[in-house]
């Protein structure tokens, strides 16, 4: 269970497993959290499409970024998630996994019921 506690303003904590992440206006944001979910859970999908294939994955870098709606309610409206990946694998086979990732990722497919995602991978 997570446990959020706020206090005088956007001053707050979220504590889940032992950690703690600060949230603040010089904190972690609310999408920020979003973004982080997203590529976790994403990653985490991708790792069950290249473990299928007994494949290697060595060390992967996401970067992802959105922009949000400027009318209310404002949720996101654009989102681009570039993977970085290293690993002795073929790229096309890489790439085919992300895009089972992508289909498979159950906080990917919830955004995108609001937002467009644009997604790309490239290797290190």
């Amino acid at each position: 269970m997570a446990l959020i506690k706020f206090h005088d303003g956007f001053n707050g904590t979220y504590e889940v497993g032992g950690q703690t992440i600060r949230i603040a206006m010089d904190g972690v944001h609310p999408y920020d959290m979003t973004f982080g979910a997203m590529a976790s859970c994403m990653y985490a999908t991708f790792l069950d499409h290249t473990n299928a294939r007994n494949i290697k994955v060595d060390e992967v870098e996401i970067y992802i970024d959105g922009q949000k709606r400027k009318e209310i309610p404002t949720t996101l409206e654009h989102v681009d998630i570039l993977m970085r990946v290293r690993s002795s694998a073929d790229e096309a086979v890489l790439k085919e996994c992300m895009d089972g990732a992508m289909r498979d990722c159950s906080m990917i497919q919830t955004v995108y019921k609001v937002a467009e995602i644009d997604y790309s991978m490239e290797m290190m």
